[in-house]
Protein backbone atom coordinates (compact mmCIF):
# COMPACT_ATOMS: atom_id res chain seq x y z
CA UNK A 1 0.00 0.00 0.00
CA UNK A 2 2.73 2.48 0.44
CA UNK A 3 4.53 1.88 -2.85
CA UNK A 4 1.36 2.66 -4.32
CA UNK A 5 1.09 5.62 -2.24
CA UNK A 6 4.39 6.72 -3.48
CA UNK A 7 3.87 5.94 -7.32
CA UNK A 8 0.40 8.75 -6.82
CA UNK A 9 2.58 10.96 -5.39
CA UNK A 10 5.19 10.87 -8.46
CA UNK A 11 2.36 10.81 -10.98
CA UNK A 12 1.30 13.72 -9.30
CA UNK A 13 4.29 15.46 -9.82
CA UNK A 14 5.00 14.59 -13.53
CA UNK A 15 1.17 15.71 -13.95
CA UNK A 16 1.63 19.50 -12.42
CA UNK A 17 5.05 19.78 -14.40
CA UNK A 18 3.42 18.82 -17.58
CA UNK A 19 0.62 21.25 -17.01
CA UNK A 20 3.30 23.73 -16.31
CA UNK A 21 4.78 22.89 -19.65
CA UNK A 22 1.64 22.40 -21.93
CA UNK A 23 0.57 26.49 -20.64
CA UNK A 24 3.85 27.60 -21.54
CA UNK A 25 4.33 28.69 -17.65
CA UNK A 26 7.33 28.49 -15.90
CA UNK A 27 7.00 28.22 -11.63
CA UNK A 28 10.74 29.06 -11.71
CA UNK A 29 10.89 32.32 -13.57
CA UNK A 30 7.93 33.75 -12.16
CA UNK A 31 9.28 33.21 -8.84
CA UNK A 32 12.23 34.88 -9.89
CA UNK A 33 10.70 37.90 -11.63
CA UNK A 34 10.18 40.32 -8.41
CA UNK A 35 9.93 43.66 -10.04
CA UNK A 36 7.34 44.44 -13.06
CA UNK A 37 7.81 47.69 -14.62
CA UNK A 38 4.10 48.09 -15.46
CA UNK A 39 2.94 50.06 -19.08
CA UNK A 40 0.94 52.72 -18.82
CA UNK A 41 0.23 54.88 -22.24
CA UNK A 42 0.70 58.41 -21.12
CA UNK A 43 3.82 60.58 -19.90
CA UNK A 44 5.77 59.31 -17.19
CA UNK A 45 5.96 61.31 -13.81
CA UNK A 46 9.86 61.67 -14.50
CA UNK A 47 10.27 64.20 -12.15
CA UNK A 48 7.52 63.64 -9.57
CA UNK A 49 8.28 61.42 -6.88
CA UNK A 50 4.72 62.13 -5.45
CA UNK A 51 2.90 61.70 -8.47
CA UNK A 52 -0.53 59.56 -7.98
CA UNK A 53 0.56 57.66 -10.90
CA UNK A 54 2.98 55.72 -8.83
CA UNK A 55 0.19 53.69 -7.07
CA UNK A 56 -0.42 52.19 -10.82
CA UNK A 57 2.90 49.99 -9.98
CA UNK A 58 3.25 47.00 -7.94
CA UNK A 59 6.19 48.30 -4.98
CA UNK A 60 8.76 45.51 -4.11
CA UNK A 61 10.92 45.96 -0.92
CA UNK A 62 14.69 45.24 -1.50
CA UNK A 63 16.44 44.00 0.94
CA UNK A 64 20.53 46.03 1.16
CA UNK A 65 23.77 44.86 3.14
CA UNK A 66 26.74 46.49 3.65
CA UNK A 67 29.38 46.29 1.10
CA UNK A 68 31.68 44.39 2.54
CA UNK A 69 34.02 42.92 -0.47
CA UNK A 70 36.43 45.91 -1.05
CA UNK A 71 37.70 48.52 1.16
CA UNK A 72 35.89 51.07 2.43
CA UNK A 73 33.91 48.22 3.52
CA UNK A 74 30.59 48.78 5.41
CA UNK A 75 29.64 46.48 7.79
CA UNK A 76 26.74 48.08 9.51
CA UNK A 77 24.86 49.81 6.71
CA UNK A 78 22.03 52.83 7.65
CA UNK A 79 19.39 51.30 4.83
CA UNK A 80 18.72 48.34 4.80
CA UNK A 81 15.83 48.08 2.57
CA UNK A 82 14.80 50.31 -0.30
CA UNK A 83 10.96 49.69 -1.63
CA UNK A 84 10.92 49.78 -5.50
CA UNK A 85 7.98 50.40 -7.90
CA UNK A 86 8.37 51.31 -11.58
CA UNK A 87 6.53 52.42 -14.74
CA UNK A 88 7.36 52.37 -18.39
CA UNK A 89 5.22 53.85 -21.93
CA UNK A 90 7.17 52.31 -24.05
CA UNK A 91 9.19 54.51 -25.00
CA UNK A 92 10.67 55.77 -21.05
CA UNK A 93 10.88 53.43 -18.36
CA UNK A 94 11.07 55.14 -14.73
CA UNK A 95 11.58 53.72 -11.15
CA UNK A 96 10.10 55.21 -7.74
CA UNK A 97 13.12 54.62 -4.63
CA UNK A 98 11.56 54.99 -1.26
CA UNK A 99 14.44 54.60 1.45
CA UNK A 100 14.35 55.60 5.26
CA UNK A 101 16.92 58.37 6.35
CA UNK A 102 16.53 60.49 9.52
CA UNK A 103 18.58 63.44 7.77
CA UNK A 104 18.60 64.95 4.93
CA UNK A 105 22.15 65.39 3.50
CA UNK A 106 23.57 67.33 0.50
CA UNK A 107 27.48 66.96 0.77
CA UNK A 108 29.21 70.62 -0.21
CA UNK A 109 32.04 70.75 2.35
CA UNK A 110 34.86 68.43 2.84
CA UNK A 111 33.32 67.50 5.93
CA UNK A 112 29.52 66.20 4.95
CA UNK A 113 28.71 63.85 2.57
CA UNK A 114 26.15 63.24 0.24
CA UNK A 115 22.81 61.24 0.33
CA UNK A 116 22.49 59.08 -3.08
CA UNK A 117 20.66 56.05 -5.02
CA UNK A 118 21.82 53.74 -7.72
CA UNK A 119 19.83 50.90 -9.97
CA UNK A 120 22.66 49.14 -11.54
CA UNK A 121 21.89 47.00 -14.92
CA UNK A 122 23.93 44.44 -16.84
CA UNK A 123 24.76 45.94 -20.16
CA UNK A 124 23.95 42.39 -21.75
CA UNK A 125 22.13 39.49 -21.26
CA UNK A 126 22.91 37.85 -17.90
CA UNK A 127 24.26 38.38 -14.64
CA UNK A 128 27.26 39.62 -14.55
CA UNK A 129 29.80 40.41 -10.93
CA UNK A 130 27.83 41.98 -9.28
CA UNK A 131 30.06 44.51 -7.99
CA UNK A 132 30.28 46.74 -10.91
CA UNK A 133 31.06 43.97 -13.33
CA UNK A 134 34.23 42.66 -14.27
CA UNK A 135 36.17 43.07 -17.76
CA UNK A 136 33.99 43.03 -20.56
CA UNK A 137 30.98 42.09 -18.75
CA UNK A 138 29.76 45.80 -18.23
CA UNK A 139 27.05 47.31 -16.26
CA UNK A 140 25.17 50.06 -16.48
CA UNK A 141 24.88 52.66 -13.27
CA UNK A 142 22.07 55.28 -12.77
CA UNK A 143 23.26 57.08 -9.76
CA UNK A 144 20.97 59.94 -8.01
CA UNK A 145 22.71 62.60 -5.98
CA UNK A 146 21.64 65.00 -3.41
CA UNK A 147 24.12 67.44 -3.89
CA UNK A 148 23.71 67.20 -8.13
CA UNK A 149 20.21 68.33 -7.44
CA UNK A 150 21.02 71.02 -4.80
CA UNK A 151 23.56 72.62 -7.97
CA UNK A 152 20.35 72.14 -10.12
CA UNK A 153 18.29 74.24 -6.93
CA UNK A 154 20.45 76.78 -5.31
CA UNK A 155 23.97 76.78 -7.60
CA UNK A 156 27.05 75.53 -6.99
CA UNK A 157 28.77 76.01 -3.62
CA UNK A 158 31.53 78.84 -3.30
CA UNK A 159 35.28 77.69 -2.74
CA UNK A 160 34.41 79.42 0.79
CA UNK A 161 31.76 77.34 1.56
CA UNK A 162 34.33 74.05 1.01
CA UNK A 163 37.19 75.07 2.36
CA UNK A 164 36.11 77.47 5.26
CA UNK A 165 39.57 78.49 6.32
CA UNK A 166 40.84 79.20 2.69
CA UNK A 167 42.36 82.93 2.30
CA UNK A 168 42.20 84.58 -1.23
CA UNK A 169 43.98 87.60 -1.76
CA UNK A 170 43.78 87.55 -5.95
CA UNK A 171 43.15 85.15 -8.06
CA UNK A 172 44.64 86.33 -11.68
CA UNK A 173 42.04 83.50 -13.84
CA UNK A 174 39.14 85.04 -12.65
CA UNK A 175 36.17 83.17 -15.03
CA UNK A 176 38.56 81.71 -17.54
CA UNK A 177 38.15 78.15 -17.64
CA UNK A 178 41.56 77.94 -18.66
CA UNK A 179 42.14 78.02 -14.52
CA UNK A 180 39.51 76.15 -13.55
CA UNK A 181 40.92 72.37 -14.20
CA UNK A 182 37.89 70.70 -13.50
CA UNK A 183 35.81 71.82 -16.49
CA UNK A 184 38.97 72.22 -18.89
CA UNK A 185 39.02 68.60 -18.71
CA UNK A 186 35.35 68.08 -19.34
CA UNK A 187 34.91 66.79 -15.53
CA UNK A 188 31.04 66.68 -14.94
CA UNK A 189 31.49 66.68 -11.09
CA UNK A 190 33.08 70.19 -12.48
CA UNK A 191 29.76 71.18 -14.71
CA UNK A 192 28.35 74.54 -13.46
CA UNK A 193 25.57 73.99 -15.73
CA UNK A 194 23.96 70.83 -14.67
CA UNK A 195 20.72 69.67 -16.50
CA UNK A 196 20.17 66.06 -14.64
CA UNK A 197 20.92 64.95 -10.88
CA UNK A 198 21.04 61.46 -11.87
CA UNK A 199 24.73 60.34 -13.83
CA UNK A 200 24.69 57.96 -16.46
CA UNK A 201 27.70 55.83 -15.49
CA UNK A 202 29.31 52.62 -16.83
CA UNK A 203 31.50 50.14 -15.41
CA UNK A 204 33.33 47.00 -15.57
CA UNK A 205 35.13 46.28 -12.26
CA UNK A 206 36.73 48.13 -9.39
CA UNK A 207 37.91 51.30 -10.30
CA UNK A 208 36.46 51.70 -13.36
CA UNK A 209 33.48 53.58 -13.40
CA UNK A 210 33.26 56.23 -16.00
CA UNK A 211 30.60 58.41 -17.06
CA UNK A 212 28.97 57.76 -20.80
CA UNK A 213 29.24 60.48 -23.17
CA UNK A 214 25.85 60.82 -23.63
CA UNK A 215 23.81 61.09 -20.40
CA UNK A 216 20.22 59.86 -20.89
CA UNK A 217 18.95 60.02 -17.25
CA UNK A 218 16.82 62.55 -15.64
CA UNK A 219 15.01 61.81 -12.19
CA UNK A 220 14.30 63.91 -9.43
CA UNK A 221 13.82 63.34 -5.42
CA UNK A 222 11.97 64.20 -2.49
CA UNK A 223 13.15 64.30 1.08
CA UNK A 224 10.25 64.06 3.86
CA UNK A 225 9.47 62.68 7.71
CA UNK A 226 13.09 60.85 7.69
CA UNK A 227 12.56 59.36 4.02
CA UNK A 228 13.31 60.14 0.68
CA UNK A 229 11.28 59.58 -2.75
CA UNK A 230 13.84 59.41 -5.95
CA UNK A 231 12.69 58.92 -9.72
CA UNK A 232 15.46 57.59 -11.45
CA UNK A 233 14.26 57.06 -15.96
CA UNK A 234 15.83 56.56 -18.84
CA UNK A 235 14.67 56.06 -22.32
CA UNK A 236 13.96 52.88 -22.99
CA UNK A 237 16.29 52.63 -25.98
CA UNK A 238 19.58 54.84 -26.18
CA UNK A 239 22.31 55.39 -29.32
CA UNK A 240 25.27 54.13 -26.16
CA UNK A 241 26.29 50.58 -27.54
CA UNK A 242 27.29 49.90 -23.83
CA UNK A 243 24.03 51.00 -21.86
CA UNK A 244 21.66 48.06 -21.18
CA UNK A 245 18.61 48.07 -23.98
CA UNK A 246 14.83 47.71 -23.09
CA UNK A 247 12.01 46.08 -24.58
CA UNK A 248 8.49 45.69 -23.73
CA UNK A 249 8.33 41.63 -22.63
CA UNK A 250 11.74 41.34 -22.16
CA UNK A 251 13.19 40.63 -18.13
CA UNK A 252 16.52 41.33 -17.12
CA UNK A 253 18.02 42.30 -13.99
CA UNK A 254 18.70 45.33 -11.92
CA UNK A 255 20.30 46.26 -8.45
CA UNK A 256 20.39 48.50 -6.12
CA UNK A 257 22.98 50.74 -4.01
CA UNK A 258 22.38 53.29 -1.38
CA UNK A 259 24.31 55.95 0.39
CA UNK A 260 23.20 57.67 3.89
CA UNK A 261 25.75 60.87 3.91
CA UNK A 262 25.19 61.71 7.73
CA UNK A 263 27.02 58.41 8.58
CA UNK A 264 29.87 58.98 6.72
CA UNK A 265 28.72 56.82 3.86
CA UNK A 266 30.91 57.41 0.29
CA UNK A 267 32.36 55.37 -2.55
CA UNK A 268 32.57 51.90 -1.38
CA UNK A 269 31.29 52.64 1.68
CA UNK A 270 27.65 51.73 1.35
CA UNK A 271 24.22 49.75 1.45
CA UNK A 272 24.19 47.18 -2.05
CA UNK A 273 21.28 44.51 -3.21
CA UNK A 274 21.73 41.26 -4.74
CA UNK A 275 20.96 41.10 -8.87
CA UNK A 276 16.84 41.23 -8.93
CA UNK A 277 14.66 40.26 -11.87
CA UNK A 278 13.04 42.63 -13.57
CA UNK A 279 10.13 42.16 -16.22
CA UNK A 280 9.15 45.17 -18.69
CA UNK A 281 5.92 44.94 -19.27
CA UNK A 282 4.58 45.30 -22.59
CA UNK A 283 1.44 47.28 -24.43
CA UNK A 284 -1.80 44.71 -23.99
CA UNK A 285 -2.10 45.09 -27.95
CA UNK A 286 2.06 43.53 -27.94
CA UNK A 287 1.42 40.48 -26.18
CA UNK A 288 2.34 37.39 -28.36
CA UNK A 289 3.89 39.55 -30.87
CA UNK A 290 7.88 38.90 -31.32
CA UNK A 291 9.98 41.72 -30.34
CA UNK A 292 14.05 42.12 -30.73
CA UNK A 293 16.37 43.70 -28.25
CA UNK A 294 17.35 46.95 -29.56
CA UNK A 295 19.91 46.72 -31.98
CA UNK A 296 21.87 49.83 -30.31
CA UNK A 297 23.19 47.48 -27.48
CA UNK A 298 24.73 45.41 -29.84
CA UNK A 299 25.13 41.90 -28.07
CA UNK A 300 27.12 39.36 -29.19
CA UNK A 301 24.44 36.93 -28.40
CA UNK A 302 21.18 39.14 -29.26
CA UNK A 303 18.71 36.88 -29.55
CA UNK A 304 14.73 37.54 -30.52
CA UNK A 305 12.10 36.59 -27.47
CA UNK A 306 8.41 36.50 -27.14
CA UNK A 307 6.17 38.82 -25.34
CA UNK A 308 3.61 36.79 -23.28
CA UNK A 309 2.32 36.66 -19.85
CA UNK A 310 3.38 33.88 -17.53
CA UNK A 311 0.89 32.16 -14.82
CA UNK A 312 0.77 34.22 -11.69
CA UNK A 313 2.46 32.65 -9.13
CA UNK A 314 -0.89 32.22 -7.31
CA UNK A 315 -2.87 30.70 -10.10
CA UNK A 316 0.34 27.82 -10.49
CA UNK A 317 0.42 27.06 -6.51
CA UNK A 318 -3.47 26.59 -6.83
CA UNK A 319 -2.79 23.83 -9.58
CA UNK A 320 -0.96 22.21 -7.80
CA UNK A 321 -3.06 22.16 -4.12
CA UNK A 322 -6.06 21.24 -6.84
CA UNK A 323 -3.58 17.83 -7.86
CA UNK A 324 -2.32 17.44 -4.42
CA UNK A 325 -5.68 17.33 -3.02
CA UNK A 326 -7.13 15.18 -5.60
CA UNK A 327 -3.97 12.52 -5.16
CA UNK A 328 -4.42 12.59 -1.13
CA UNK A 329 -8.12 11.57 -2.42
CA UNK A 330 -7.24 9.00 -5.03
CA UNK A 331 -5.06 6.83 -2.24
CA UNK A 332 -7.44 7.80 0.70
CA UNK A 333 -9.61 5.80 -1.85
CA UNK A 334 -7.71 3.27 -3.03
CA UNK A 335 -6.67 2.23 0.88
CA UNK A 336 -10.87 2.53 1.76
CA UNK A 337 -11.48 -0.25 -1.59
CA UNK A 338 -8.41 -2.26 0.00
CA UNK A 339 -9.96 -2.29 3.35
CA UNK A 340 -13.37 -3.33 2.26
CA UNK A 341 -12.03 -6.07 0.25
Amino acid sequence: MKQRHLYLLVAGILAIAAIATSLNASVVSALQTDIVSHYVAEALPLADPGSPMWNQATSMDVPLSGQVTIAPKNALPSVTSMRVRSLNNGSWVAFLLEWDDPTKDVGGSLTSFKDSAAIQFPSEEGQPFICMGVGRSRVQILHWRADFQQDIESGLPNASEIYPNMWVNIYPGGDDTVFSTGLSAGNPLSAADKTSPVEDLLAGGFGTLTSEIHNDAVGWANWSDGSWKAVIARPMTTIDVDDAQFAGGMETSLALAAWDGGQGEINGKKSVSTWVSLRIEAPPSAIGVPVTLPAASAPATRQEIIVRRDLPVGTMIIIGVLFAATLVFASWMSWVMARRS
